[in-house]
Protein backbone atom coordinates (compact mmCIF):
# COMPACT_ATOMS: atom_id res chain seq x y z
CA UNK A 1 0.00 0.00 0.00
CA UNK A 2 1.29 3.72 -0.73
CA UNK A 3 2.95 4.50 2.32
CA UNK A 4 2.01 8.37 2.17
CA UNK A 5 -1.84 6.91 2.21
CA UNK A 6 -0.56 5.08 5.31
CA UNK A 7 0.90 8.19 7.20
CA UNK A 8 -2.34 9.66 5.87
CA UNK A 9 -4.69 7.11 7.62
CA UNK A 10 -2.47 7.65 10.60
CA UNK A 11 -3.50 11.05 11.49
CA UNK A 12 -7.11 10.52 10.80
CA UNK A 13 -7.42 7.85 12.89
CA UNK A 14 -5.40 9.56 15.87
CA UNK A 15 -8.27 12.40 14.88
CA UNK A 16 -10.88 9.57 15.10
CA UNK A 17 -9.91 8.61 18.31
CA UNK A 18 -9.89 11.92 20.51
CA UNK A 19 -13.41 12.22 18.57
CA UNK A 20 -14.63 9.17 19.83
CA UNK A 21 -13.24 9.69 23.24
CA UNK A 22 -14.97 13.18 23.35
CA UNK A 23 -18.24 11.19 21.96
CA UNK A 24 -18.12 9.07 25.00
CA UNK A 25 -17.36 11.55 27.23
CA UNK A 26 -20.48 13.72 26.32
CA UNK A 27 -22.85 10.30 26.09
CA UNK A 28 -21.80 9.69 30.21
CA UNK A 29 -22.76 13.08 30.79
CA UNK A 30 -26.56 12.32 29.68
CA UNK A 31 -26.74 9.54 32.27
CA UNK A 32 -29.12 10.34 34.73
CA UNK A 33 -31.77 8.73 36.86
CA UNK A 34 -33.87 8.42 34.29
CA UNK A 35 -31.49 7.43 31.52
CA UNK A 36 -29.02 4.67 32.00
CA UNK A 37 -28.24 3.66 28.37
CA UNK A 38 -24.60 3.46 29.10
CA UNK A 39 -23.58 1.79 25.48
CA UNK A 40 -23.22 4.77 23.39
CA UNK A 41 -20.74 5.63 26.43
CA UNK A 42 -19.23 1.98 26.09
CA UNK A 43 -19.04 2.20 22.72
CA UNK A 44 -17.94 5.18 21.97
CA UNK A 45 -14.74 5.02 25.05
CA UNK A 46 -13.74 1.35 24.12
CA UNK A 47 -12.91 2.25 20.49
CA UNK A 48 -11.71 5.96 21.22
CA UNK A 49 -9.16 4.34 24.07
CA UNK A 50 -8.34 1.35 21.12
CA UNK A 51 -7.60 3.74 18.34
CA UNK A 52 -5.35 6.06 20.50
CA UNK A 53 -3.30 3.01 21.66
CA UNK A 54 -2.89 1.54 18.34
CA UNK A 55 -2.12 4.13 16.81
CA UNK A 56 1.09 4.77 19.51
CA UNK A 57 2.14 1.68 19.27
CA UNK A 58 2.37 2.01 15.34
CA UNK A 59 4.12 4.71 16.18
CA UNK A 60 6.96 3.02 18.78
CA UNK A 61 7.04 0.54 16.29
CA UNK A 62 8.15 2.95 13.20
CA UNK A 63 10.55 4.63 15.58
CA UNK A 64 12.29 1.31 15.96
CA UNK A 65 11.47 -0.12 12.29
CA UNK A 66 11.60 2.97 10.04
CA UNK A 67 8.28 2.04 9.04
CA UNK A 68 4.99 1.35 9.87
CA UNK A 69 3.59 -2.31 11.05
CA UNK A 70 1.86 -5.01 9.34
CA UNK A 71 -1.41 -6.14 11.51
CA UNK A 72 0.02 -9.41 12.11
CA UNK A 73 3.34 -7.10 14.03
CA UNK A 74 1.22 -5.01 15.61
CA UNK A 75 -0.98 -7.22 17.44
CA UNK A 76 1.42 -10.34 17.57
CA UNK A 77 -1.88 -12.58 17.62
CA UNK A 78 -2.98 -10.56 20.71
CA UNK A 79 -7.17 -9.76 20.41
CA UNK A 80 -7.32 -6.36 19.09
CA UNK A 81 -10.40 -4.97 21.28
CA UNK A 82 -8.30 -5.99 24.17
CA UNK A 83 -7.38 -2.90 25.74
CA UNK A 84 -6.26 -3.58 29.14
CA UNK A 85 -3.42 -5.43 27.02
CA UNK A 86 -3.08 -2.40 24.68
CA UNK A 87 -2.90 -0.17 27.41
CA UNK A 88 -0.13 -2.57 29.15
CA UNK A 89 1.98 -2.00 26.12
CA UNK A 90 1.36 1.40 26.04
CA UNK A 91 2.68 1.50 29.75
CA UNK A 92 6.04 0.58 28.41
CA UNK A 93 6.60 3.14 26.25
CA UNK A 94 5.37 5.87 28.23
CA UNK A 95 8.06 7.71 30.68
CA UNK A 96 7.58 10.35 33.50
CA UNK A 97 7.71 13.73 32.40
CA UNK A 98 9.85 16.00 33.73
CA UNK A 99 8.11 18.72 34.38
CA UNK A 100 5.97 20.52 36.98
CA UNK A 101 3.33 20.75 35.89
CA UNK A 102 3.11 16.76 34.34
CA UNK A 103 4.90 15.34 37.11
CA UNK A 104 1.76 12.98 38.49
CA UNK A 105 1.12 12.13 34.24
CA UNK A 106 3.06 8.62 34.62
CA UNK A 107 1.63 7.26 37.99
CA UNK A 108 -2.28 8.69 36.03
CA UNK A 109 -0.99 5.89 33.07
CA UNK A 110 0.29 3.06 35.28
CA UNK A 111 -1.41 3.28 38.87
CA UNK A 112 -5.07 4.27 38.66
CA UNK A 113 -7.37 1.57 39.93
CA UNK A 114 -9.93 3.78 38.71
CA UNK A 115 -8.60 3.76 35.34
CA UNK A 116 -7.34 0.73 35.15
CA UNK A 117 -11.44 -0.53 36.26
CA UNK A 118 -12.44 1.78 33.20
CA UNK A 119 -9.87 0.15 31.13
CA UNK A 120 -11.48 -3.42 32.32
CA UNK A 121 -14.74 -2.57 31.84
CA UNK A 122 -14.26 -1.09 28.14
CA UNK A 123 -11.96 -3.94 27.33
CA UNK A 124 -14.85 -6.47 28.19
CA UNK A 125 -17.40 -4.54 26.32
CA UNK A 126 -15.23 -3.98 23.30
CA UNK A 127 -14.33 -7.67 22.86
CA UNK A 128 -17.71 -9.50 24.25
CA UNK A 129 -20.15 -7.34 26.09
CA UNK A 130 -21.45 -5.41 24.07
CA UNK A 131 -24.12 -8.46 23.67
CA UNK A 132 -24.12 -9.00 26.75
CA UNK A 133 -28.68 -8.97 26.24
CA UNK A 134 -28.55 -11.00 23.07
CA UNK A 135 -26.13 -13.73 24.24
CA UNK A 136 -28.79 -14.01 26.78
CA UNK A 137 -31.37 -14.59 24.01
CA UNK A 138 -29.42 -17.32 22.34
CA UNK A 139 -28.49 -19.27 25.31
CA UNK A 140 -24.56 -18.09 25.28
CA UNK A 141 -22.89 -17.90 28.97
CA UNK A 142 -22.67 -14.65 30.18
CA UNK A 143 -19.46 -13.42 31.46
CA UNK A 144 -19.08 -9.90 31.97
CA UNK A 145 -21.65 -7.57 32.54
CA UNK A 146 -20.05 -4.43 31.58
CA UNK A 147 -23.19 -2.15 32.06
CA UNK A 148 -22.89 -3.39 35.96
CA UNK A 149 -19.48 -2.79 36.29
CA UNK A 150 -19.58 0.66 35.15
CA UNK A 151 -21.98 1.08 37.94
CA UNK A 152 -19.86 0.22 40.20
CA UNK A 153 -17.33 2.02 38.98
CA UNK A 154 -20.00 4.94 39.60
CA UNK A 155 -20.31 3.76 43.12
CA UNK A 156 -16.72 3.81 44.11
CA UNK A 157 -15.84 6.98 43.04
CA UNK A 158 -18.88 8.92 44.97
CA UNK A 159 -18.30 6.55 48.37
CA UNK A 160 -14.32 7.56 47.82
CA UNK A 161 -15.51 11.17 47.20
CA UNK A 162 -19.11 11.81 49.92
CA UNK A 163 -17.62 8.68 51.94
CA UNK A 164 -19.67 5.51 52.68
CA UNK A 165 -22.32 6.99 55.45
CA UNK A 166 -22.84 10.49 53.60
CA UNK A 167 -23.29 8.49 49.87
CA UNK A 168 -25.72 6.07 51.77
CA UNK A 169 -27.85 8.41 52.99
CA UNK A 170 -28.05 10.34 49.89
CA UNK A 171 -28.98 7.19 48.38
CA UNK A 172 -32.10 6.60 50.18
CA UNK A 173 -33.11 10.33 49.09
CA UNK A 174 -35.37 10.03 45.44
CA UNK A 175 -34.51 13.99 45.43
CA UNK A 176 -30.80 13.39 45.41
CA UNK A 177 -30.69 10.80 42.68
CA UNK A 178 -29.99 12.97 39.62
CA UNK A 179 -27.28 14.82 41.53
CA UNK A 180 -25.94 11.34 42.57
CA UNK A 181 -25.27 10.95 38.91
CA UNK A 182 -23.99 13.84 37.78
CA UNK A 183 -21.41 13.90 40.35
CA UNK A 184 -20.18 10.39 39.64
CA UNK A 185 -20.21 11.69 35.45
CA UNK A 186 -18.48 14.73 36.54
CA UNK A 187 -15.75 12.55 38.79
CA UNK A 188 -15.64 9.93 36.51
CA UNK A 189 -14.80 11.93 33.32
CA UNK A 190 -12.50 14.18 35.22
CA UNK A 191 -10.23 11.04 35.78
CA UNK A 192 -10.42 10.21 31.97
CA UNK A 193 -9.44 13.54 31.02
CA UNK A 194 -6.45 13.12 33.28
CA UNK A 195 -5.96 10.16 32.03
CA UNK A 196 -6.36 11.01 28.30
CA UNK A 197 -4.33 14.40 29.04
CA UNK A 198 -1.47 11.99 30.68
CA UNK A 199 -1.51 9.67 27.55
CA UNK A 200 -1.43 12.71 25.12
CA UNK A 201 1.13 14.67 26.76
CA UNK A 202 3.65 11.65 25.65
CA UNK A 203 3.36 12.64 22.23
CA UNK A 204 4.84 16.13 22.97
CA UNK A 205 7.22 15.10 26.23
CA UNK A 206 7.88 11.51 25.41
CA UNK A 207 10.24 9.43 23.61
CA UNK A 208 8.42 6.85 22.22
CA UNK A 209 8.39 8.60 18.76
CA UNK A 210 10.14 11.31 17.11
CA UNK A 211 7.24 11.68 14.93
CA UNK A 212 4.65 11.98 17.62
CA UNK A 213 5.16 15.80 18.12
CA UNK A 214 3.62 16.34 14.45
CA UNK A 215 0.09 15.32 15.80
CA UNK A 216 -0.20 17.91 18.09
CA UNK A 217 -2.97 19.93 16.60
CA UNK A 218 -5.09 16.33 16.44
CA UNK A 219 -4.34 15.98 20.11
CA UNK A 220 -5.04 19.36 22.16
CA UNK A 221 -8.38 18.70 22.57
CA UNK A 222 -6.89 16.94 25.80
CA UNK A 223 -3.31 17.50 25.51
CA UNK A 224 -4.02 21.36 26.64
CA UNK A 225 -6.66 21.00 29.13
CA UNK A 226 -6.00 23.19 31.96
CA UNK A 227 -6.69 21.77 35.50
CA UNK A 228 -9.18 24.70 36.02
CA UNK A 229 -11.13 23.03 33.09
CA UNK A 230 -11.06 19.63 34.63
CA UNK A 231 -14.77 18.21 34.87
CA UNK A 232 -16.01 21.39 33.60
CA UNK A 233 -16.21 20.96 29.59
CA UNK A 234 -19.36 20.06 28.35
CA UNK A 235 -19.07 17.43 25.80
CA UNK A 236 -22.82 16.86 24.35
CA UNK A 237 -23.12 17.40 21.25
Amino acid sequence: MNQTYRNISLVIEIRNSIEFIKRGLGEIQKITGSNDFYHPALQFLSSGFERLFKTMLCLSFKEKNNRLPSYKELLNGKNGHDIISLKSEIEEICIPVNRTFASMDYDIITKDKIINNICKTLSEYGQKSRYFNLDAVLGKEQEFDAIKAWEKIETKVLKDHFGEKVFYDQLQNPKKLDSLYEKSNELIISRIELFVRAVTRQFIFGNFSEDSKTFLFEIQTFSDIEDSNIGKIDYRF
